[in-house]
C-alpha cells in the first residue's frame, strides 16, 4: 500500500498541469462570502467558493506562509481546475492524440533522466561525506555539510526506481501510469497547438514553457462565446491575473520560444552542468582533491573584466601535501584545450601545509589574464597565444600539482569542471 502511495506522489509530481501555476495578487478577495456562492459557471457547472477554499485545518496551517500567498495560489490553482474541460474540448476538435509509441518514448526518457538524476544525488552526497571527514573544520560549516547530506540521502531513499515503476508494475499501477503519462503528453500537444494557433509571448514555468498570450487569447475567446460566465468579480481577477501579469519571466528570442514550445522537455537534450549547479570535487588522486569555482561564487563575468576563479584543497588520507598557493603550479583548460603558465615563475616558494583529513578553502584564485599560453600549440599558431575568451558559454577545468618533499612524493589532481559565461560589459548593455 505504501509502495502504491509513493507511486502516485511520484506520478502527480510529474504530471504538472498549466493552470493555475503562478502567483496571483487580488487584495483580500472573499471576504465574508458564504461558501455556496457562485463564483463562475464553466460549460454549464456552477463553481463555488466552497469547491476552491482550502479546508478549516489546513488553511490555519499555512495562514502565515508567505505572507498571505498561499491561500491566493490554492485557490487560483482550485478555481484554474474548473477550466481543464476548455482545454480537453479544444485537444479534441483538434484532434490531438497520444500515441502509444510517444509513451513508450516518455518512459524510456523518464528511466534515464531520474537514473542519471540519481546518480547525481549519490555522487554529491559521497562528495559531501569525504569532506565531513575533514577536522578543521568550522562548526557553521560543518553543520551546513551536514545539512545537505542528509538532505541528499533523503532525497535518495525517496526516489523510487523508475525502471522498476514502468517496467514491473501491477496491472492497475501500469493503468495510473499510462494515463497519467498520455495526459501528461496531450497537454505539451494542446500548448503546442495553442501557441501555432494564436503565437504570442512564451514565459518559463515549472511544468516546462507555457504560451501565455495564447493561453490568455484562447479564454478571451471562449469567454466571448460565452463558454464560461464570472458571477464574482473576486473570482474573476483571480482567474486573470494570472493571464493578463506582465511580471512574467518572458522568452525574448521568438524563435527560441519556438523551439521550446515545439520539442517537450523530455525529448531535449539535457543540461549536465546547471550554471547554478553546485559545485563538486575533482578527481582524487592519493586523497588528494581540488575544486574549482567562481569567485564569491560567480558564474558569469563581464568581457572587460579578468575572469578570477577560487581554488579548494581536500586531503581525505593520513599524507601531508606540500601545496603553494601560486598559478604556476597549475595547467587550465578552457573549452577543451590546455594551457601552460607563461607568467613570473617564483623561485622560493613558500609551501602551505595540507594535514591530513584536513580541507582549505580559497586557497589561492586563478585569473584568466595574458599569463597563460597553449600548453600545445598548433604548428600555424604562435606559441605564446593566450586563451581568448569570446561572449557565450565555457568550461574550465584546472590540473594542480603540489611539491615534492621527502616523506611524500608530488601528486597532481584535475578539478571538476565548471561552466561559466562572458557577457557584455555594462556599458554595452545599458546597466
Amino acid at each position: 500500500m505504501k509502495a502504491k502511495q509513493n507511486i502516485s506522489q511520484w506520478i502527480c509530481g510529474i504530471s504538472i498541469l498549466v493552470f493555475g501555476i503562478g502567483i496571483v495578487g487580488a487584495a483580500e478577495p472573499f471576504e465574508n462570502l458564504p461558501e455556496d456562492t457562485v463564483l463562475v459557471e464553466v460549460l454549464g457547472r456552477k463553481v463555488c467558493l466552497k469547491d476552491i477554499e482550502p479546508g478549516s485545518e489546513i488553511k490555519k496551517k499555512h495562514q502565515d506562509a508567505a505572507g498571505g500567498q498561499w491561500l491566493k495560489q490554492t485557490r487560483a490553482s482550485g478555481l484554474g481546475r474548473y477550466f481543464r474541460p476548455l482545454w480537453d474540448e479544444y485537444a479534441k476538435e483538434k484532434g490531438l492524440t497520444v500515441t502509444d509509441q510517444e509513451v513508450n518514448e516518455y518512459k524510456e526518457r523518464m528511466i534515464s533522466l531520474m537514473a542519471s538524476e540519481n546518480k547525481r544525488q549519490k555522487r554529491k552526497r559521497d562528495d559531501l561525506a569525504k569532506e565531513l571527514i575533514a577536522e578543521n573544520l568550522k562548526d557553521d560549516k560543518k553543520a551546513k555539510l551536514e545539512k545537505s547530506f542528509n538532505l541528499y540521502n533523503r532525497l535518495i531513499e525517496k526516489t523510487p526506481d523508475t525502471k522498476l515503476i514502468y517496467h514491473s508494475a501491477d496491472s492497475n499501477t501500469a493503468k495510473l501510469i499510462d494515463d497519467s503519462t498520455k495526459s501528461f503528453i496531450l497537454d505539451w500537444k494542446t500548448k503546442k497547438e495553442l501557441y501555432k494557433q494564436y503565437k504570442g509571448r512564451v514565459i518559463f514555468q515549472q511544468a516546462g514553457p507555457e504560451p501565455l498570450d495564447a493561453f490568455r487569447l484562447f479564454f478571451e475567446e471562449q469567454q466571448a462565446k460565452g463558454k464560461f460566465k464570472f458571477y464574482n468579480k473576486d473570482a474573476e481577477d483571480l482567474f486573470w491575473d494570472y493571464y493578463r501579469n506582465v511580471k512574467h519571466t518572458f522568452c525574448k528570442d521568438p524563435n527560441e520560444a519556438e523551439q521550446l514550445i515545439n520539442t517537450p522537455w523530455w525529448l531535449r537534450e539535457k543540461e549536465e552542468d546547471d550554471y547554478s549547479a553546485e559545485v563538486e570535487w575533482g578527481e582524487e588522486v592519493s586523497g588528494f582533491q581540488i575544486r574549482i569555482e567562481g569567485d564569491s561564487g560567480r558564474r558569469a563575468f563581464y568581457s572587460d573584466k579578468v575572469p578570477t576563479f577560487k581554488i579548494d584543497l581536500l586531503n581525505t588520507s593520513d599524507k601531508t601535501f606540500a601545496c603553494a598557493s601560486l598559478e604556476q603550479f597549475c595547467e587550465v583548460e578552457v573549452d577543451g584545450k590546455w594551457y601552460k603558465w607563461n607568467g613570473p615563475m617564483v623561485a622560493d616558494q613558500l609551501a602551505g601545509v595540507l594535514k591530513p583529513k584536513n580541507v582549505n578553502y580559497d586557497f589561492f584564485v586563478i585569473k584568466l589574464a595574458e599569463n597563460w599560453g597553449l600548453k600545445e600549440p598548433l604548428a600555424q599558431e604562435d606559441k605564446s597565444q593566450t586563451i581568448h575568451l569570446s561572449l557565450g558559454t565555457h568550461i574550465i577545468r584546472v590540473k594542480y600539482k603540489t611539491m615534492t618533499q621527502p616523506d611524500c612524493p608530488a601528486v597532481e589532481a584535475i578539478s571538476n569542471s565548471l561552466k561559466f559565461q562572458i557577457i557584455a560589459p555594462r556599458s554595452a548593455t545599458g546597466g
